[in-house]
């Protein structure tokens, strides 16, 4: 009898563990309403505005680096990422081609003065998870050498740059990928878009808050 019951209650024990962590699942995938959404990322980026020192690491088939940058964001998800090294865009193109356009293009990219990079981290309620943003920056540098000028647009995979939040590290990690490079000439008035076709190799770029400076 004893026994009989010590299985009932085991049984019983089971059933209310089952019917709990099926309760805490139903909740944990329950999808926020669009304006639940919005107020939950709202207090994300009233939590990460502030100012950073921030470690850029760029990489690809021909090189990589690893660079600091002072960072900033705004309550309205505007990052500002000073000291961007845009000299990275050169691991794009072969050290093997030997090629003159190609000599050309890598050196000039090798000569590329570190400046900003700005852009509006955005809410994407596909995602689910309101510490997950994108933005649409403008990857554009203007360099000057011994070959003439260079009006360089670098252009993104699947045309975004992907941004996440993490509570646990109190970090936001930016990536993105440049796949494609474009020159600008300028004829008569009209700009041209050429596009660097010795840029063979995408190069990844992911930016991590270290520490938050105030």
């Amino acid at each position: 009898m004893k026994k009989i019951m010590t299985l009932a209650a085991m049984a019983l024990c089971t059933i209310t563990l089952c019917l709990t962590s099926c309760s805490k699942d139903d909740n944990g995938d329950k999808e926020l309403s669009t304006e639940k959404f919005i107020e939950e990322q709202t207090k994300i980026l009233n939590i990460i505005s502030g100012e950073y020192k921030a470690l850029i690491h760029a990489s690809g088939k021909n090189g990589g680096l690893f660079a600091y940058s002072n960072l900033t964001i705004d309550k309205n998800g505007q990052v500002v990422c000073k000291d961007f090294p845009y000299e990275a865009l050169a691991f794009g193109i072969s050290e093997l081609d030997n090629n003159e356009e190609a000599i050309r293009l890598r050196s000039a990219l090798k000569a590329a003065p570190t400046a900003s990079l700005s852009f509006r981290l955005l809410g994407d309620p596909k995602t689910k998870n309101p510490a997950d943003f994108y933005a649409l920056p403008i990857i554009k540098t203007t360099i000057k050498n011994d070959y003439g000028t260079y009006n360089i647009i670098g252009h993104m995979k699947t045309d975004v740059l992907r941004a996440h939040y993490d509570a646990k590290t109190s970090s936001l990690t930016m990536t993105f990928i440049i796949n494609k490079l474009s020159r600008v000439i300028e004829r008569q008035g009209h700009s041209e878009y050429k596009d660097q076709t010795k840029f063979t190799h995408p190069v990844e770029f992911e930016i991590s808050t270290l520490e938050k400076k105030k």
